[in-house]
């Protein structure tokens, strides 16, 4: 820029163009960060979204969750749960931790032979395939804010330990 163009006029209107710089650079930042902001949500940063999905498998590999790691408040979030056992035989689950005590179960497939509550926990006998794979499918729906802790086990060595955020 000339000289010319970097001075401050006074006349037809008074003009700072320090300061409009200044103005101009924070505008820009703002841009940029509404942008990073929008990726962030295509990615899945507040739900539903590659970021937003999780995977844990227990250390033996009998057990698998694959969750929501971020949700939304009333939203409902798909929670799908595989355990390996013996063929034709049941197994027994244990649903523990504040996820299953501050989210409501909204459905649970296929039901389960019989479900009992276990302490703070929720147990349930389900049965095997041919395979002697379970696999549950769960919809939960939080109402609370901020980070739900789950537990599944599948037997005394087997389990996985997860979490949620849950947005406002």
């Amino acid at each position: 820029m000339t000289d010319d163009e970097q001075a401050s006029r006074r006349y037809p209107v008074h003009e700072d163009m320090h300061l409009q710089r200044r103005v101009w650079r924070f505008e820009r930042a703002g841009w940029y960060a509404l942008l990073v902001l929008v990726v962030a949500a295509l990615a899945g940063l507040f739900g539903n979204g590659p970021l937003s999905q999780g995977e844990v498998e227990s250390a033996d590999g009998r057990v698998q969750v694959e969750y929501q790691r971020f949700s939304r408040s009333g939203a409902v979030d798909s929670l799908r749960i595989r355990i390996q056992g013996t063929a034709g035989e049941p197994l027994q689950v244990l649903l523990g931790g504040s996820l299953f005590r501050e989210a409501s179960i909204e459905t649970l497939q296929p039901e389960p032979l019989a479900s009992l509550s276990q302490g703070r926990a929720l147990l349930l006998r389900v049965g095997t395939g041919a395979d002697g794979v379970a696999t549950l499918y769960l919809t939960l729906r939080a109402d609370t804010v901020g980070t739900l802790d789950g537990l599944v086990r599948g037997g005394p060595t087997s389990a996985v330990r997860f979490s949620t955020f849950v947005y406002p």
